[in-house]
């Protein structure tokens, strides 16, 4: 067997660990980092309290679990609203059930909300 037979069977036994445990991020992930980056750039800070939080069991490299978390959030002059989200919550920086935080909610779609601080 030469070396290019041996790169190729070493690439596709790569390839076949690779399928079955899956490597970078999943769609979802992918979902949240764009979602972050369109409130990074757009979004605007809000008032907002956690009203619960429920973990989804989907965890990613860095150390973050998934959790679903309900919120009030309570914009300047208007009235406030409850919306749902999904977001990673991470031991460097925790948030519980009963926190004001801060998030950021995107002006075109106020449902599109992230957590961003304590407030």
């Amino acid at each position: 067997m030469g070396l290019m037979d041996r790169m190729k069977k070493a690439a596709e036994g790569a390839q076949a660990m690779t399928s079955k445990v899956g490597v970078g991020a999943t769609q979802g992930q992918m979902d949240l980092a764009n979602r972050a980056q369109a409130l990074m750039k757009e979004g605007v800070d809000t008032p907002a309290h956690i009203d619960s939080m429920t973990p989804t069991g989907n965890t990613d490299t860095p150390g973050g679990s998934e959790h679903i978390i309900e919120l009030t959030v309570a914009p300047t002059g208007a009235a406030a609203y409850q919306v749902s989200t999904n977001q990673y919550i991470y031991p460097s920086a925790p948030f519980a059930q009963g926190d004001d935080v801060t998030v950021k909610v995107l002006p075109s779609d106020p449902n599109t909300v992230m957590i961003f601080g304590k407030a």
